[in-house]
């Protein structure tokens, strides 16, 4: 057979190529394996290209039969053959995790996919995945694992570790965010597979004991500051536990009812007056806040109301309430030089050493300060506690002047509530 051959300006996609070397343009002596090959750019496409080796013997039928070949491709939008060109999506577990952990950041290739969650919610979610990664190790090369190929034996595995290291609150969270993430390789990534975490039995939990201290307790707890050991040991040796405020702190958690954050934020400035005379606070409620912000959400978060009673204004009067009040200064820590975060971790960590330190055994932490405040509010408030704890809706008219409803609940707290009845 004679050595096929290529003018010198050839037919724009027509080469000579081997069937032995698989290569265009063969330097090889498989001159009796050469044969004509065309190449079509598919329009629209980065490099995608349509191919076929043609039977042709010579250049000029080479060439009618690359043309025609061209035409096909145009008249059928290049779509012959496309189920050879079409290849389902997979992942290697890694490689699964890492897509998640885009799409949870908000960095989906697909606009509509982008999704923003709090940053504690991702590092969650990615937490669960890499544990479920400690367990496929055991039964697989997690490097090459496809995600297609975990099955019910691998959730099995996973359930029984989990089941063993977590309480049931914790395990079905654990469990959900798994689901979770092989829904996202089902759903968004369009991963044809079964999701493996689709079916399985969710622990029962008990509902929780509603922990409040007694007026006794409370006390103790701040006798405790003055006498009691100002360190804590820990694994990593001694850490102090003992800081100026720690008893005003305590105090304005109890007697405000406030979220950690919303205490130690507290300013003068916040502290308002009715035409009717009666003291409140007014602030941001920081948990929409926060909620606000992790979705990226704009806008102004709604405010709540937190009602001055009697031994409340008792304890800002001995803060300097005369001096402060109308001032943008904080009331606790006025002059702090570390961020909300850092004194919110060690006012709470100091409650729960200085709570023991004090003989209590109930397992009571600096949250249920708030916990006892509700209880007592709704002694006297009862349906209308929710007006004033949570998201209060209601807008402030201008001067001050309020919505009757949280007028209303703010005076009858005022007037009437007393942390422990006293």
């Amino acid at each position: 057979m004679s050595k096929l051959r290529l003018p010198k300006n050839p037919y724009t996609g027509l080469r000579l190529f081997c069937t032995v070397c698989k290569a265009n343009n063969p330097k090889c002596r498989h001159y009796d394996r050469w044969a004509y090959r065309i190449r079509i750019h598919i329009a629209g496409s980065e490099k995608g290209v349509k191919s076929k080796v043609l039977k042709a013997k010579t250049y000029d039928e080479a060439l009618d039969e690359a043309i025609a070949f061209k035409k096909s491709m145009l008249a059928s939008n290049f779509q012959l053959d496309q189920p050879k060109l079409l290849k389902e999506k997979d992942y290697s577990y890694p490689a699964a995790v890492l897509k998640y952990h885009q799409y949870l950041s908000g960095n989906h290739e697909l606009k509509q996919f982008r999704k923003v969650v709090s940053k504690g919610h991702k590092d969650e979610a990615i937490r669960y995945c890499r544990a479920f990664a400690d367990i496929l190790k055991f039964r697989h090369d997690i490097s090459r694992l496809s995600v297609k190929k975990i099955d019910e034996y691998d959730v099995a595995a996973l359930y029984e570790e989990l089941e063993q290291k977590y309480h049931p609150r914790t395990f079905n969270k654990a469990m959900g965010c798994l689901k979770a993430f092989f829904t996202f390789l089902v759903d968004i990534e369009k991963v044809k597979f079964s999701n493996p975490f689709e079916s399985y039995v969710t622990k029962s939990v008990s509902k929780g004991q509603i922990r409040t201290l007694t007026k006794d307790e409370f006390s103790k707890v701040l006798d405790a500051i003055n006498v009691a050991e100002i360190y804590a040991e820990n694994s990593k040796g001694k850490k102090r536990m003992h800081w100026p405020e720690l008893d005003v702190a305590f105090k304005l958690f109890l007697l405000t009812g406030c979220r950690r954050e919303e205490v130690i934020d507290l300013k003068w400035s916040q502290l308002m007056i009715s035409v009717s005379g009666t003291r409140f606070f007014r602030i941001v409620n920081g948990k929409v806040k926060k909620q606000m912000e992790a979705k990226g959400q704009s806008g102004e978060p709604p405010l709540k109301y937190v009602p001055i009673n009697v031994d409340l204004f008792k304890l800002l009067g001995e803060l300097g309430y005369d001096k402060y009040k109308g001032q943008d200064r904080y009331i606790l820590y006025a002059n702090r030089t570390v961020q909300t975060k850092t004194i919110v971790d060690r006012v709470s960590k100091s409650f729960t050493h200085y709570r023991k330190q004090a003989g209590i055994s109930k397992e009571v932490s600096l949250d249920e300060l708030r916990k006892t405040y509700l209880s007592w509010m709704n002694t006297i408030m009862h349906k209308d506690t929710r007006i004033l704890s949570s998201h209060a809706s209601d807008e402030v008219l201008q001067d001050y002047y309020l919505d009757p409803t949280i007028l209303s609940a703010i005076e009858k707290a005022a007037l009437e509530l007393r942390i422990f009845g006293s």
